[in-house]
């Protein structure tokens, strides 16, 4: 065993050691292979650390599974997919209750939530379904941040944040957008920010003679009137005649063909025969 570890270490062993569920023996040796400090002095000790945890999540698994219970429930069901993650306490369930009004339990217990839950909510036309990820960090639950469109990562602190980089490296999450953020952000803002993330155009289609509609087509940045179409009903491109194209610009509700490239908020009506 390494003499020189921080006093940190020692206090987060003794946690672990007096972790009573397998949920928070995870959680807990994940916190301590965070705070080892990584060198070559260290590198048994991480290895056994590792050894370890992979070792106890095996045994989550085999009872989820001996219990009959799923080891993936939730998947990407709505426009944009935004996992929320983040230690323990830091807010994550009170930015899920206020976004969406999903049945979370808000407490100051540690650990509360212990199962990922999800909820949506629309805005600006598109319907942004939200994952709050427990802080045990399980394999289970991390796979389904591997589907997202956007991270955001919840702090209270620089400390919080070099330890949820650490949960982002050990599962391999480094090419994923995030957004880093706290309660004290107006969720507006958030949800503006998380729009921006992504690269994509929200389309609003409108009927001849009839307003727009309220919910957006998402397409990716740089969609063609063609791509749009074609969401819509592919039959429709034999007898696309034109579409017209209604703008915050002087030249809104102007004539435009299949190869007409889409901009965000974009209002479409589509003239066919």
């Amino acid at each position: 065993m390494p003499t020189n570890l921080p006093v940190e270490w020692s206090l987060v062993e003794k946690e672990y050691q007096s972790a009573k569920t397998l949920e928070e023996k995870i959680a807990t040796l994940k916190k301590l292979i965070s705070v080892t400090p990584k060198h070559k002095g260290t590198e048994h000790l991480l290895g056994d650390l590792r050894k370890r945890l992979a070792k106890l999540e095996d045994q989550l698994e085999r009872r989820s599974k001996k219990t009959g219970r799923k080891v993936e429930t939730i998947k990407k069901t709505a426009d944009i997919f935004v996992p929320i993650i983040g230690l323990t306490q830091s807010g994550k369930s009170t930015l899920m209750k206020s976004l969406t009004n999903a049945p979370v339990e808000i407490s100051s217990k540690p650990y509360t939530t212990r199962e990922s839950v999800t909820g949506v909510r629309f805005f600006e036309g598109v319907d942004m379904q939200f994952v709050e990820i427990p802080s045990f960090f399980l394999r289970k639950d991390m796979d389904i941040a591997r589907n997202a469109d956007v991270i955001v990562v919840m702090t209270r602190d620089e400390r919080d944040l070099k330890k949820i980089q650490e949960v982002v490296r050990q599962n391999k999450l480094e090419g994923k957008k995030i957004i880093v953020t706290n309660i004290g952000k107006p969720y507006e803002e958030l949800l503006h920010e998380i729009i921006n993330k992504i690269d994509v155009v929200r389309v609003f289609t409108k009927p001849v003679g009839k307003k727009a509609a309220e919910k957006a087509v998402v397409l990716k940045k740089g969609s063609a009137m063609k791509n749009l179409v074609k969401r819509i009903n592919e039959s429709w491109l034999k007898n696309f005649k034109f579409a017209r194209i209604f703008d915050d610009t002087e030249f809104s509700g102007r004539r435009v063909g299949l190869n007409y490239l889409l901009k965000d908020r974009d209002v479409v009506e589509i003239h066919s025969g």
